[in-house]
């Protein structure tokens, strides 16, 4: 467990540390939760809707497990010996990556292995591992030290130093020991208060009960800097400057949560915790380093998210799950008729012009076009991150209008263009050309898109030099509607199936069930 959240904390987006992975370089996850008085049934919903690399360390494994005491259905991550996220009849919650900064990165200035740090010359601990390898020769790794942690080559080719809050300092050991607790909580403030007692490193937790509450909470013991903003958390610290070694972290009961807001629902899609719901939570109330600012949202996700629910009187269950599977592109809604227009004075772009011009603005498996604008979109990420890309942002986490600067905007289409074709696919290519889901002959073309153009039915690929690969989608969806007296129901697909080893049992496949936006009953 210590090495998942490790390598959960170590998705270095900027490449401080760690090198950042081309196109998509962060998991990610959505989550929902509607309370009684809000929800059409009278009774409290949940969506948990955890979408990770569907390999290695993060792939899912569903079960059900029923025993004197608990009875509980959910995921857990591969060699967990119990979930990490589901519902019993009494309470429910599902996780989604939070941006807490709990590693900092340290610039040393090394001269050999010696670097400075409080106005004298320290030297780093050197400790020679060999690790004995059967069948072939010895290996030996040289661990690091600084005061500050372990050091590590950057990309750059700078070696930098690490501190990582709940992993490597201050680790919060008790966190596997704390997902069996929570499974045991009988109503949200139940299990926000079995969390603080047993806290996780990271992840946000969206939850519901069967008393009709709602509840969501940014898990987590982030470094202690009174001094920092986010912004400081996000760049290389002077090692050489005391003030920036944290001793201390944040006790896990003053982190940011919410129980039962008057809007009736709570949501995150990855982003600052201040939009849990509406209006934002007031971020003056916490340390300013814990979590971004609401002006610092990166994709459109949470904006769809957000701007849905708003709109809503109650809500169905039915509702809510469109909601999840929404393919539709919102970005382009805002941006793509100005780009057009800008885009058809250009001679070599009136192939692009036309199909984007035809495109549904969907990610449906047959909808011509989208692989071309989520290509114009990745290139624009930084932008759409820094809201640089919009003519005017009304307020934080509202949706955008119009295009800031509709003659770099075509640049990008030429850019994103001969992307496209330089990886052999047709310009007006749709997901389900480009990407399937399934193994061998029992292949369907996939749906779904990013979470950088603000689609929900997340199914993220990236090009490759002879076409595109699938790099994450959702993983494990499930429709929790909870009931009094024992009789909460479910309905729920794991994606790509429990099994994968040649010599196991097969699997009913999944992947037919998640295309066509449903679930299945138990």
């Amino acid at each position: 467990m210590v090495r998942v959240f490790a390598r959960f904390t170590t998705l270095d987006g900027k490449g401080l540390a760690f090198p950042p992975e081309q196109f998509t370089d962060t998991v990610g996850s959505n989550g929902w939760a509607v309370s009684g008085h809000r929800s059409s049934t009278g009774h409290a919903m949940l969506v948990i809707n955890p979408h990770l690399v569907w390999r290695g360390y993060q792939r899912f494994f569903e079960m059900r497990t029923r025993h004197p005491g608990r009875d509980f259905h959910g995921a857990a991550l591969l060699g967990l010996p119990w979930q990490n996220m589901g519902y019993s009849p009494s309470v429910g919650w599902g996780h989604t990556v939070n941006p807490i900064p709990n590693m900092s990165v340290y610039d040393l200035n090394l001269t050999g292995n010696r670097y400075l740090h409080n106005g004298r010359q320290r030297e780093l601990k050197v400790t020679e591992h060999r690790i004995n390898v059967r069948g072939e020769a010895p290996v030996t790794v040289l661990e690091r030290h600084s005061v500050h942690g372990p050091v590590v080559t950057a990309p750059d080719g700078t070696d930098v130093a690490i501190r990582i809050a709940g992993v490597l300092h201050h680790p919060a050991t008790s966190a596997l020991e704390g997902w069996w607790r929570l499974s045991l909580a009988t109503s949200v403030q139940e299990l926000f208060k079995t969390h603080d007692k047993s806290p996780l490193p990271l992840f946000n937790m969206i939850a519901a009960d069967a008393h009709g509450s709602i509840g969501a909470l940014y898990c987590g013991t982030p470094p202690t800097l009174n001094h920092a903003t986010y912004d400081d958390t996000q760049r290389r610290l002077p090692g050489d400057d005391p003030k920036w070694l944290w001793n201390e972290v944040h006790p896990a009961s003053k982190m940011p949560r919410v129980i039962n807001p008057e809007s009736g629902w709570v949501q995150n899609c990855n982003e600052t915790p201040w939009f849990y719901t509406d209006p934002p939570l007031p971020a003056a109330n916490w340390p300013a380093s814990i979590a971004p600012g609401v002006t610092q949202v990166d994709d459109f996700r949470p904006i769809t998210s957000r701007t849905w629910l708003k709109s809503q009187n109650k809500i169905t269950p039915e509702a809510l799950l469109g909601l999840k599977f929404t393919k539709r592109a919102l970005l382009a809604d805002v941006v793509l008729d100005e780009l057009l227009a800008a885009a058809k004075t250009q001679t070599d772009l009136q192939d692009a012009v036309t199909v984007l011009s035809s495109w549904d603005r969907h990610a449906n498996q047959d909808s011509k076009g989208y692989v071309l604008f989520y290509l114009w979109s990745i290139l624009n990420v930084t932008g759409i991150g820094d809201k640089t890309l919009f003519r005017h942002v009304a307020e934080p986490g509202a949706v955008p209008t119009g295009l800031a600067n509709p003659t770099a905007g075509v640049a990008t289409l030429r850019a994103a263009k001969a992307i496209l074709l330089n990886t052999g696919t047709p310009l007006d290519a749709s997901v389900g050309q480009v990407a399937t889901l399934g193994e061998g002959q029992n292949t369907i073309p996939a749906n779904g898109g990013s979470g950088v153009v603000g689609i929900l039915k997340s199914f993220e690929i990236m090009p490759t030099a002879d076409g595109f690969k699938k790099v994450l989608g959702d993983t494990w969806v499930s429709l929790v509607q909870f009931r009094p007296n024992g009789k909460t129901t479910a309905d729920s697909v794991l994606v790509y199936g429990n099994t994968t080893e040649p010599t196991a049992p097969p699997s009913k496949s999944q992947y037919p069930v998640w295309a066509a936006d449903r679930l299945r009953t138990p």
